[in-house]
């Protein structure tokens, strides 16, 4: 007679669902280039738009359109995964902006700020 082990299926965690805005895929990477062509004082609604396609599709919209805020300190692990989140938009957001407006921008404390 065989004896099977009474085991509870581990519910995945938030972070682990790549449905969730704050999962990080492995190939998400500060220095990633999301769009080509960088934003200058004339093309901010091209860019904007193909920004904004980047993101919907990294799940990570959330983070420029306000939707997605900082979580409660009292959710502490839910916090450092919302802050690693969102300084990895801000660096998507810098890399392709241009250096004069990088610097005016580039110590807001959100990517909605930016």
């Amino acid at each position: 007679m065989s004896e099977t082990a009474n085991t509870t299926p581990i519910a995945p965690k938030w972070y682990d669902d790549p449905g969730h805005p704050l999962y990080l895929h492995h190939s998400d990477q500060p220095g990633m280039i999301l769009v080509a062509q960088s934003l200058n004082q004339e093309n901010f609604h091209i860019w904007s738009h193909t920004m904004l396609m980047a993101l919907t599709t990294k799940n990570k919209d959330g983070f420029i359109d306000g939707t997605i805020t900082r979580p409660p300190a009292s959710s502490e692990a839910e916090t450092k995964q919302w802050t690693r989140c969102n300084i990895l938009v801000k660096g998507w957001i810098l890399n392709t902006i241009s250096p004069k407006i990088a610097e005016s921008v580039m110590y807001n404390d959100t990517a909605y700020e930016l």
